[in-house]
C-alpha cells in the first residue's frame, strides 16, 4: 500500500510542476514556453498508460519509446519550421523529458494499482473450486465434447453466467469507485463458483472466463430446453446466497451454432439481452432466462 501511496504522490506532484512550469520567471522574463500540443499529449499520454492494460504489461521503455515517437512525429509535421538551434532545442528536450517523466510516473502507478488490486483478490476471495477451469486452459477438452457431439449427432448446450451489474450496487467514494466496483465484482463472480458447483451436474463442465466476468457450462446430451432448469436453480440458488441477480443465456449445437465459440457469443447476447430487457427498478424480483 505505501508503493501505491508514493507512487500516486509522485504523479500529483509531477502534474503539479508540469501545468505549472510556464509561471516560472526568471528574472522577470519567461523562458520555458512549452508548446501547447505538450500538454494535450502528456495528458493523453498518462491517461492512457494508466487505463491499457497493454502499456502496463510491458517495459517502461516499451511506453516511453511509444510516446517519444509520437512526440517526434508530430514535432516534426507540424512545427518544421522551427529550427533545431539555440532555444529551441533546449525547448523540444525539455518538453521530451516532461512527457517521458509524466510517462514513467503513470506507469508506475498502473503497476502498483494491480498490484494492490490483486493482492486484496487474493487475501479476501476464497479459492476457486476446483471443479471450475479456465477456459483458455481447456480447449482440448471443449473440442473433444463438440467432435463427440457432431460424431454422433447428439444435443449439447452452452449457459453462459454472469452477474446482473445493476444489482451490484456499491455506496462508495468515487476516488476509488472504479477499483471497488472491480474487486465486488470478482468477488461475486468468485463465490459463484460454489452455487454453481452445487447444482451441477457430474457430467457437467464449467470454465470460467475472468476477463468477461463470467462463466460458461458446457453441457452435453442436453439441449436448450433442458438447460432452463439448470439455469433457475443457479438464478435461486445465487438470489438467495449471495443476494445478487444472475443472467443466463443459452444455446444449443446444432440448432442455435455449429462451434463453441458460437455458442459462446449467441449464449452472451441473449443473456446481455435481458439486461436491456429488465428495468433497473425491477431487476431485484424479476428472473428471466434467454433461450
Amino acid at each position: 500500500m505505501k508503493y501505491l501511496r508514493r507512487s500516486i504522490i509522485a504523479l500529483v506532484l509531477y502534474l503539479a510542476a508540469f501545468f505549472n512550469i510556464e509561471r516560472l520567471d526568471f528574472q522577470g522574463e519567461n523562458v520555458i514556453d512549452l508548446r501547447s500540443f505538450v500538454y494535450i499529449l502528456g495528458l493523453a499520454a498518462i491517461i492512457i498508460t494508466l487505463m491499457l492494460p497493454y502499456f502496463r504489461q510491458r517495459r517502461l521503455l516499451v511506453a516511453m519509446t511509444y510516446w517519444g515517437a509520437i512526440y517526434a512525429i508530430i514535432r516534426l509535421a507540424f512545427f518544421n519550421s522551427v529550427s533545431f538551434v539555440g532555444v529551441d532545442i533546449y525547448l523540444s528536450l525539455t518538453e521530451l523529458v516532461f512527457l517521458l517523466v509524466g510517462v514513467r510516473f503513470a506507469h508506475q502507478v498502473a503497476i502498483d494499482l494491480y498490484d494492490f488490486e490483486q493482492a486484496v483478490i487474493n487475501i479476501t476471495l476464497p479459492q476457486v473450486n476446483r471443479q471450475i477451469r479456465p477456459l483458455n486452459d481447456s480447449n482440448d477438452e471443449i473440442q473433444t465434447e463438440m467432435v463427440r457431439s457432431r460424431r454422433h449427432r447428439r444435443p449439447m448446450s452452452v449457459l453462459v453466467i454472469k452477474p446482473d451489474p445493476q444489482s451490484v450496487n456499491l455506496a462508495i467514494h468515487r476516488s476509488v469507485e472504479e477499483v471497488q466496483k472491480s474487486m465486488m465484482t470478482r468477488y461475486v463472480v468468485t463465490s459463484l463458483t460454489r452455487v454453481v458447483a452445487d447444482v451441477m451436474r457430474r457430467t457437467d463442465m464449467i470454465f470460467e472466463q475472468p476477463s468477461s466476468n463470467q462463466f460458461i457450462v458446457m453441457s452435453p446430451e442436453t439441449n436448450a430446453a433442458n438447460s432452463v432448469s439448470f439455469a433457475e436453480r443457479i438464478k435461486a440458488a445465487a438470489s438467495e446466497r449471495l443476494g445478487v441477480d444472475v443472467l443466463c443465456g443459452i444455446a444449443s449445437f446444432p440448432d442455435d451454432a455449429l462451434t463453441f465459440d458460437e455458442l459462446i457469443r449467441e449464449a452472451d447476447t441473449r443473456a446481455l439481452r435481458q439486461l436491456k430487457a429488465v428495468k433497473p427498478q425491477d431487476t431485484r424480483s424479476t428472473i428471466q432466462t434467454e433461450v
